[in-house]
């Protein structure tokens, strides 16, 4: 499918807060600190996340309101939904951890939910499509934040769970850590007994399951 350019110049978009002091989930490499920054340019379609910067203009992170929203946006992303059971495979749960972080200031973000992306000439395909239509999500996202630069970033519903919300959070690429959040929380390993018991009750509503 082929989807459009962002217009020039974008439309006013739809500015919402994140209040101080909310609890942020985010799943994360152990080696990875919970409010460390990605500063990687993802440049090829089909690599990296809907979000990442194509050039390196900026750095990001994902989080989530809640655990169901990292799981969602993190490992249920990309399952096909013509499959039963839809298996996630226990090896991408090795080296991978759920972090708790929590905003230290009000985080100003474009809302792409609801109207939020019409407004702004685009569609529910900025959320939704799949891996296919990154190049253009990214292209988007620039665009937002250059003509929205007093904003940390953007915030949307993943793909596959509309009862959560999601946020890519961007900064400077030379930053190491989001100004914005830290981390609160103890860390749960997902390929721990712990980690496995939160994956499969969270899995259970997606009809998904940790795979062999």
């Amino acid at each position: 499918m082929t989807y459009p350019d962002p217009p020039t110049p974008l439309p006013p978009a739809l500015i919402t807060t994140i209040p101080t002091d909310t609890s942020l989930w985010r799943i994360h490499g152990a080696t990875r600190g919970a409010a460390e920054l990605n500063p990687t340019t993802r440049p090829r379609v089909r690599v990296g996340g809907r979000f990442d910067s194509l050039d390196g203009s900026y750095a990001y992170l994902y989080i989530g309101d809640s655990p169901g929203a990292a799981v969602a946006e993190t490992l249920c992303r990309n399952l096909p939904v013509d499959q039963s059971p839809r298996l996630i495979p226990r090896a991408k749960m090795a080296g991978r951890v759920l972090s708790e972080l929590r905003t230290t200031r009000t985080v100003r973000v474009v809302d792409l939910t609801g109207a939020g992306a019409s407004r702004i000439n685009a569609g529910a395909w900025l959320s939704k499509c799949d891996p296919s239509g990154y190049l253009q999500t990214r292209r988007w996202v620039a665009a937002i934040l250059v003509a929205n630069p007093d904003v940390d970033g953007v915030q949307y519903r993943p793909r596959h769970d509309e009862n959560t919300l999601a946020w890519m959070l961007a900064d400077d690429p030379a930053a190491h850590s989001h100004p914005a959040v830290t981390a609160v929380g103890g860390v749960i390993a997902l390929d721990s007994a712990d980690g496995h018991y939160l994956l499969g009750a969270i899995l259970t509503a997606h009809n998904a399951a940790l795979g062999p």
